[in-house]
């Protein structure tokens, strides 16, 4: 078997967790100071990047090793992986009864606003709404590529007769390197991630506990 590649894919390792719960969420980056005048200041300190905890579920000894095994291999330095809001599936439209095969459906960024607040996208069903909380997902730059989750703030953004949307909102900020015609996932879409912390779960018997690990994405080919 070939050596580990980082990003290691979901296939090889993160669909392969026995996940009990998980989050996948966008905390701040900024730290606040006050005026004399009673204004507050909002530093911005770095990117906003995606977070998240993974607890595992109870299991047999050798399946709980077999995971601590690869979670333990990717606190090395450098090391990192793809993951996904697994809570979150792909968006449905009532209009659509079938579901959309999103994998067939050539979704793309139609324009990027001035701003880096806002984007369209082309490709879509026509006449399919998103809505608020969905989140959309494309690479950008290369040498490492990135991989850029956004999360819709718009209340909802319906795509007219050709497939193509109005501007809508995302969150975090559209990062410099985006370009109009990048390639849009709406199943899931993945981000790299690395690795922060790891606290294994007791033994109990023949079951043993999973134990959790914490995640931060990173933009970056190393860390």
């Amino acid at each position: 078997m070939a050596i580990q590649v980082w990003p290691i894919p979901t296939t090889e390792f993160f669909d392969l967790l026995g996940i009990e719960q998980a989050t996948f969420f966008l905390p701040g980056d900024a730290t606040n100071s006050v005026t004399a005048g009673g204004e507050v200041i909002v530093h911005r300190r770095g990117a906003r990047l995606w977070q998240g905890e993974v607890v595992l579920g109870r299991s047999e000894p050798e399946d709980i090793a077999a995971q601590e095994a690869l979670i333990e291999h990717l606190l090395e330095p450098g090391a990192s992986f793809m993951t996904y809001d697994r809570r979150q599936f792909a968006p449905q439209d009532p209009g659509y009864p079938g579901g959309i095969n999103w994998a067939a459906q050539p979704v793309a960024i139609n324009s990027l606003i001035a701003g880096n607040r806002e984007l369209s996208l082309r490709g879509m069903p026509p006449n399919f709404t998103l809505r608020r909380g969905q989140k959309i997902g494309f690479q950008y730059l290369t040498g490492p590529v990135r991989y850029a989750v956004h999360r819709i703030v718009s209340a909802s953004v319906t795509a007219d007769a050709t497939g193509v949307t109005g501007a809508f909102e995302v969150s975090p900020f559209i990062r410099p390197g985006a370009v109009v015609g990048a390639a849009v996932n709406l199943d899931r879409p993945q981000a790299r991630a690395k690795l922060l912390s790891f606290k294994p779960g007791p033994g109990r018997s023949s079951r043993t506990e999973g134990g959790s690990f914490s995640w931060q994405q990173t933009l970056g080919g190393g860390v």
